[in-house]
């Protein structure tokens, strides 16, 4: 049975996330584990910390836990295994280890919408776990609401296809929803060559059973044309890969950056380990 990873800090941001990551394993039927992860980087032994700091925010996170808990399983009406685990240590550290023990289909992630000094460092923790962390990353908007997944968007640059896309984990998503999907290349005209027409053909000849539609998309803001192509098609989810020939290797860290903020679809991140 798949496994479906919710880290949470209790904001608002971050029960979205969970409440999409809830619904997303009620569609599968998979089974869905809450994390929360005790920030507290630095060793114990190394700084002067009240006896009872730790077990005050651990009996903090417990009670927090709990309550979510019980809405997600009156979420779900108990259609699903819920579990939960509290971790002390770094964000990033723990949800690298707890990934390794679940290895889940995905790790659901909140991302907030402003400029606040916590948008940017929640950004950092997900921009290191999407490249870092050798599961698929699903990145979810203040707004966004799970809805059936019907649409799928692929956003490469067709270069090396068959070595750096993850065509397993892209068969394993267009299986689990029977989605559609849509190809999406953006390229100004100096770009568009030959290899890249090589390159779709692979991609198609890989994903034909899916009847995969292809969109070449011509611009010099490829950020903007793939926000504009975004807005303007119902997709219902965007697949990316943040190794040397994903989209994100098209674009500029700020940019890669502008597009998951801006985004007002999930994203899903997959490294082609």
């Amino acid at each position: 049975m798949k496994t479906i990873l919710a880290p949470t800090d209790f904001s608002t941001s971050s029960i979205n996330a969970v409440n999409y990551a809830a619904d997303l394993a009620l569609s599968i039927n998979a089974n869905l584990v809450l994390f929360h992860a005790i920030p507290f980087p630095i060793a114990v032994s190394e700084i002067s910390v009240p006896g009872d700091f730790i077990d005050d925010m651990m009996e903090a996170a417990q009670k927090g836990m709990e309550e979510l808990c019980r809405n997600i399983r009156s979420r779900t009406e108990s259609k699903i295994s819920v579990k939960t685990d509290i971790a002390v240590g770094s964000v990033e550290k723990e949800i690298e280890n707890i990934s390794s023990k679940e290895k889940p289909l995905a790790i659901v992630l909140s991302i907030r919408n402003g400029k606040s000094l916590e948008k940017a460092l929640m950004g950092s923790s997900v921009f290191h776990i999407m490249n870092h962390i050798g599961y698929p990353t699903l990145i979810v908007p203040d707004n966004a609401r799970f809805d059936e997944i019907k649409n799928i968007g692929l956003a490469c640059d067709f270069k090396k296809p068959n070595e750096e896309i993850p065509f397993e984990t892209i068969t394993e998503w267009l299986s689990l929803f029977k989605a559609n999907i849509e190809i999406i290349n953006v390229a100004n005209n100096k770009d568009f060559k030959a290899e890249q027409l090589a390159g779709s053909t692979s991609i198609e000849t890989r994903l034909h059973s899916f009847r995969p539609h292809f969109n070449f998309l011509i611009g010099d803001n490829m950020a903007d044309e793939l926000n504009d192509f975004v807005n303007a098609h119902p997709l219902d989810l965007l697949m990316v890969f943040p190794g040397k020939h994903g989209i994100f290797s098209l674009f500029h860290k700020s940019k890669s950056r502008f597009i998951i903020n801006n985004s007002q679809l999930p994203i899903l991140s997959i490294r082609n380990c």
